[in-house]
């Protein structure tokens, strides 16, 4: 399992820039990566340990000659000599013996070697080696964690294949970041490489040596603190009036604070500290803390989890809590058990919902019907009818269930009959604003702002139908930048309920593939593990065949589910059609213009255009341009008559306008079609693996053995001169090759060298 250095390019130029100068003091806590920063550099080290400690300078023996006189003095002074002009680099140096601080001091004093060296941040170090930053002597470099980017590109490249999002994000929890921490939990993480993407199979355990090294440094605590930490694993956050000031000093090691509270120092001091808790002290903690606690989520939990639940009404609030918060597998536990204890209708309705949006309709249609009574609610009759028309497909019996205004114009919009769906909302209600801006949107009309209705009391888990109205809406209008952070965030939120998650990564994939980002949308993609395939089926298709890769069976796959109702969100199978099967964008436009959906209309136009036939589209799409709303209309307009015009300014015009809205591939075709060879370049190389016809006509440049070899090169960073050394010929001939690359590629600075060349070997492999 090798372990790749990524992410840290600021830092790394830091440590290259200190060795052209004084040093660098690189702090950070244990496994944040210090080491492995200063070995990317290129800086010689050697390691201090608690055994070198009692040694004078026996931590730099490697470098010292074997005569080194004895006494203090003779001794400092002949070590002071032998490193003088050297680069002297020192893992762990909190942990050098006094001799070795001091020398390490007087020669960053006298600028006499560059001194590198690691500590361990809070921990205490020789006063000479503090002196080293106190004093201004080096400047100090604080090392925090990775990022979560970076720390999934760390797991993808030790896994040697991408990674399932929930368990980058478990692992990221775990770990915090932590490198070091990451080694030991995947020697014993159950992960599983499943259709490409690498899964969590189970809980994830503690290796025995991470355990070892958590039980070491708990294993020392005094009983009142053991109870102090206990607590905090049961119940953080917690207030400071919940305990004795004096302990709580005691545990600076082992405890944050923040504005929320008291939190353990790390996540797996928690895992250990509840893996070692007897259940009897575990059950004493969680009814202490269910007594002094009064928020009623966590209140119920404590109280199910240690057997004292006894009041429904709090566990169907708590349950209600849950759903807001997107935690649905707490929802359904505490709703469950909130009905068992006799909550009554309220319960089970709400159980049901929970299990209407987790794709367990069968499930959900027997409870509903189990309390159904002629008193329920209107949101409950609403739910259950759209619970059986939308879950299993009993649309007929779902609208005469229902004679509420709104309900009747969400199934006439499902149906895509928009204007009786207009007339039957009277407007007094919020939610009625939703479905006007649905409407609004497949139309290409004004955008109509909606409420923000985050909450609503009846349906707590309906909020999530709005949000996914709300992202659909900022999409048709080309706010794609806006919806994808809507989008990753509501992805990120939703780790324990699969059927939202799966939802959401199904249209982070179409946003990534909207923004040409192919790669990452086939991962997404194979992360989703919808109930219903057919969305997640008809993405797969259309992404694969933008990669040039037969879909057709993928394509056949989503024919054979196709839903009833749901004309809006065709538009996925149409491209899916389009790009996987052959037919024809045109005919597709002319359904949606009959429809009134001309929105619809203007993007399926623009297919047309980007498969070569802009000449039959541009009419209608420069008319569609002067009344449908959007920002990218007025673009699919420009495109189709640049193209027909032949127009190479205004199509490197449209291609920075698609750039500037977030849909690269469209930016590339554009530029491909401009023969603008450095902005295609720059665009193509931000396209993961897009294989289109638009892209396939694009001459690509010939360059000899020796000039790809040369702008290779040159394209890492290397000078002409280092360039030179390496190939052993004279630097003037590497001018004349490179000169040479420019005008093939179209460039005209050694800046644009990266991408161009992105695109050139990426065709060429």
């Amino acid at each position: 399992m090798g372990w790749p250095f990524v992410g840290r390019a600021a830092e790394l130029a830091d440590v290259r820039r200190a060795l052209r100068g004084a040093g660098l003091i690189v702090a950070g806590p244990a496994g944040v990566g210090k080491t492995r920063l200063l070995e990317a550099a290129g800086v010689p080290l050697v390691r201090a340990t608690t055994a070198t400690a009692s040694i004078p300078l026996g931590v730099l023996a490697p470098w010292l000659p074997p005569d080194i006189p004895e006494g203090p003095l003779a001794m400092l002074h002949a070590a002071r000599d032998s490193l003088r002009g050297k680069v002297i680099g020192v893992d762990d140096a909190h942990l050098l013996d006094d001799t070795s601080a001091v020398l390490l001091h007087q020669l960053a004093q006298h600028r006499e070697a560059v001194v590198v060296a690691t500590i361990r941040s809070g921990t205490p170090a020789p006063a000479p080696v503090v002196a080293l930053w106190k004093d201004q002597l080096l400047d100090r470099l604080d090392l925090e964690p990775l990022g979560f980017a970076d720390f999934t590109s760390v797991l993808t490249e030790v896994l040697g294949g991408p990674v399932d999002s929930r368990a980058a994000d478990r692992l990221w929890t775990a770990t915090a970041g932590n490198l070091l921490l990451l080694r030991e939990l995947l020697l014993a993480a159950p992960l599983a490489e499943v259709d490409g993407l690498w899964r969590l199979d189970g809980p994830l355990p503690m290796s025995p040596r991470l355990a070892e090294l958590i039980d070491h440094r708990l294993g020392a605590l005094a009983p009142e603190q053991r109870r102090v930490l206990e607590l905090l694993a049961f119940g953080e956050p917690l207030g400071f009036e919940l305990f004795d000031p004096g302990v709580l000093e005691s545990l600076d090691d082992f405890v944050t604070a923040s504005e929320e509270g008291l939190r353990l120092a790390h996540p797996l001091y928690g895992e250990a500290l509840r893996a070692g808790c007897p259940p009897l002290r575990t059950h004493t903690h969680q009814r202490y803390l269910a007594s002094v606690l009064d928020d009623p989520l966590r209140v119920a939990v404590l109280r199910l989890d240690s057997g004292s639940a006894d009041d429904p009404e709090l566990l169907l609030t708590a349950a209600g809590r849950a759903c807001l918060l997107g935690d649905v597998v707490l929802a359904e536990r505490l709703a469950r058990a909130a009905w068992a204890l006799g909550g009554g209708p309220p319960a089970a309705h709400l159980l049901a919902q929970v299990l209407a949006f987790t794709d367990r309709s069968e499930e959900a249609e027997e409870v509903f019907a189990m309390v159904a009574s002629a008193d329920d609610p209107v949101e409950i009759v609403a739910m259950r009818a759209m619970n059986i028309g939308w879950g299993l497909g009993r649309s007929a019996e779902a609208a005469a269930m229902v004679d509420t205004p709104l309900v009747q114009a969400n199934l006439l919009f499902d149906a895509g009959k928009y204007a009786e769906a207009l007339a039957v909302l009277p407007g007094a209600e919020p939610a009625e604003a939703v479905i006007e801006a649905l409407i609004n949107a497949v139309q290409g009309r004004e955008p109509r702002e909606i409420p923000e209705l985050e909450t609503w009391e009846a349906v707590p888990l309906g909020a999530e139908m709005f949000t996914s109205a709300k992202v659909f809406i900022r999409t048709m209008y080309g706010d794609l930048q806006g919806v994808e952070e809507i989008a990753v965030e509501a992805h990120r939120s939703r780790s324990e309920w699969d059927s939202m998650r799966s939802h959401w990564a199904i249209v982070r994939a179409g946003l990534a593939r909207a923004r040409g980002r192919l790669d990452d949308a086939m991962v997404l993609l194979r992360e989703a593990q919808p109930v219903r395939p057919f969305f997640r089926l008809c993405e797969l298709a259309h992404v694969e065949a933008l990669r040039g890769n037969d879909a057709r069976d993928l394509l056949a796959a989503a024919e054979a589910l196709v839903p009833q109702g749901q004309r809006p969100y065709r538009c996925g199978l149409w491209q899916a059609r389009i790009w996987a099967g052959g037919a024809s964008p045109l005919e597709f436009a002319d359904d949606a213009r009959a429809h009134g959906e001309h929105a619809v209309e203007a993007m399926l136009l623009h297919e047309a255009v980007r498969l070569g036939h802009a000449g039959e589209a541009v009419d209608r799409l420069v008319e569609l341009a002067s009344f449908v709303h959007g920002r990218l209309v007025p673009l699919y307009g420009d495109h189709a008559l640049a193209l027909v015009r032949n127009d190479n300014a205004s199509l490197e015009r449209v291609a920075s306008g698609f750039e500037e809205a977030g849909v690269m591939l469209h930016a590339a075709e554009a530029a491909a079609a401009s023969g603008n060879r450095a902005l295609f370049a720059r665009l193509v190389a931000r396209c993961q693996s897009a294989r289109t016809p638009a892209l396939a006509r694009f001459t690509v440049p010939r360059l000899t053995k020796r000039e790809l070899e040369v702008a290779s090169l040159a394209a890492r960073g290397l000078t002409n001169r280092e360039i030179a050394e390496s190939l052993v010929t004279s630097v003037r001939t590497i001018d004349n090759h490179l000169s040479s690359v420019y005008a093939k590629l179209g460039i005209g600075a050694r800046s644009e060298l990266t991408d161009a060349m992105g695109f050139v070997t990426g065709i060429v492999r």
